[in-house]
């Protein structure tokens, strides 16, 4: 075979053979060639290499030199070897697509991505620390304990279980962190659904009348199954809709456990009649709804909070942070507060209940009204104004033991407390001073003066004098 090409080449005249030789030598330097893209940052210092849907939004990115539109779940920049730039935008549908950027529109990004503050951008570059940050503490305090109770019965085997899933905790999620790219968004959501796994884990189990190592056991898998699932839903997740979804589940759970005991009511307790055999018999007491009633009602509250969560910065009209949701906790204590003044000297479980669930309500009604609707808040923004909301309420709590040393009234302490933490937000507020709201307003209204005229002096035709657009 061999010799029989030799001859086939040698028969071929010599121009005809030097072009075949330099198509196949073409051929083949163009099948080895390989395009190397190397990633860049979006900013002059490096610190921003994945673009968020939060940082473009906060940078106002638009075209012409940002050609993303719409929703996604992040952009990366690379270069090429002749010195191109190309934009891959990964979308919530799995699909990736890649836009060619000049050097100029290169250059504009990186010149307004540069002028963020810091904590815009540490919100990207900080996840991966929080999530092991989130995850060493989850193991600390849910799958440590739940670990060891599972393995042993004896207090060694229970503090070596404990030091070893405890401990180990750190390193494990330190792995994933240095294997995968891990956003705000996924930290977030797997820290609030590792710990509510486990509850729901012990809460199923306690449904089913296990035992208190089964209980464990199933507390442990439902952390981990919770942590993988948030990460693994939290891809799709912008940061607002990870606090939305933890916002949502733990407000569904708390409200949830309020109404349960609200329909509770209190024991009522009945002394069987004395017969011969049982000359003293026991008292029985129950209530309207037993304990795996209201564990169970707890469980699907906080299932169905985790879908409404998530559709309120989705749906509404006017722009929602994760500030803004995290800012949500101070009015909803501020609520609780606020009601849980008005209890009685010695009010029953379901007054406690009903007050507390039912200020909880209205306190996040008045915080979306008031703060949601009207500013946009950073993180660390939401975050003081809840440590200033807390600090005032301590403030007007003990102005009110100091008045009442010996006995102090619940009804003057809780609502000193209501009032210094109303203070306390308020002037945390001024002093923070966040951006004002860059959504539209969910319902707007206006009066028509030159209507209201018209309509006075009785003139003829229509004439509106109120307009309210939706």
């Amino acid at each position: 075979m061999r010799a029989l090409t030799v001859r086939y080449f040698s028969r071929m005249p010599l121009t005809r053979t030097f072009a075949l030789v330099s198509a196949l030598a073409l051929w083949s330097a163009k099948s080895q060639s390989q395009i190397v893209e190397r990633p860049v940052p979006f900013d002059n210092s490096g610190r921003v290499m994945v673009m968020t849907p939060y940082i473009a939004e906060r940078a106002s990115l638009r075209a012409p030199w940002w050609p993303v539109a719409g929703e996604f779940n992040d952009a990366r920049m690379f270069t090429t070897n002749d010195s191109t730039f190309v934009l891959a935008v990964s979308r919530k549908s799995g699909v990736v697509e890649r836009y060619t950027i000049s050097v100029a529109d290169r250059d504009a990004i990186r010149a307004i991505v540069s002028r963020l503050p810091s904590d815009v951008i540490a919100a990207r570059t900080d996840a991966r620390n929080a999530f092991v940050k989130n995850q060493t503490i989850l193991g600390l305090l849910a799958y440590g304990p739940a670990f060891a109770t599972a393995i042993a019965d004896n207090d060694a085997g229970k503090t070596a279980g404990y030091l070893v899933v405890a401990g180990g905790s750190f390193f494990a999620a330190s792995e994933i962190a240095r294997r995968t790219s891990i956003s705000r968004a996924q930290s977030d959501l797997s820290f609030n659904m590792g710990h509510n796994g486990a509850l729901l884990g012990w809460g199923s189990a306690y449904l089913f009348h296990a035992g208190d190592r089964a209980q464990a056991a199933s507390a442990f898998v439902g952390g981990l199954a919770g942590t993988a699932i948030g990460l693994g839903i939290g891809r799709g997740f912008t940061e607002a809709d990870a606090a939305g979804a933890s916002f949502g589940s733990d407000i569904g759970a708390l409200t949830g456990w309020g109404t349960a005991e609200a329909i509770r009511g209190p024991k009522q307790c009945i002394i069987p009649a004395a017969t011969a055999t049982d000359p003293f018999p026991a008292e029985t007491c129950k209530r309207n709804f037993s304990d795996r009633g209201e564990v169970a009602v707890v469980i699907a509250s906080g299932l169905i909070g985790y879908q409404f969560g998530v559709l309120y910065p989705r749906n509404s009209a006017y722009h929602v942070t994760p500030g803004d949701i995290g800012a949500l906790w101070s009015t909803t204590l501020l609520g609780m507060t606020t009601f849980g003044a008005f209890l009685g000297e010695d009010p029953s479980p379901r007054q406690t209940a009903t007050l507390l669930t039912a200020g909880g309500v209205v306190g996040i009604v008045a915080g979306d009204r008031f703060l949601v609707q009207r500013f946009d808040h950073s993180r660390t923004e939401g975050g003081r104004l809840f440590l200033g909301t807390a600090a005032g309420g301590l403030m007007g709590a003990g102005i009110a033991a100091l008045a009442q040393q010996h006995n102090p009234s619940p009804h003057l302490v809780l609502g000193l407390a209501s009032l210094g933490g109303l203070a306390g937000l308020i002037a945390t507020e001024y002093y923070l001073d966040p951006a004002a709201d860059t959504g539209t307003p969910r319902v707007s209204v206006s009066f028509n003066t030159a209507g209201l005229a018209a309509t006075a002096s009785r003139i003829p035709g229509n004439h509106s004098i109120i307009n309210v657009r939706f």
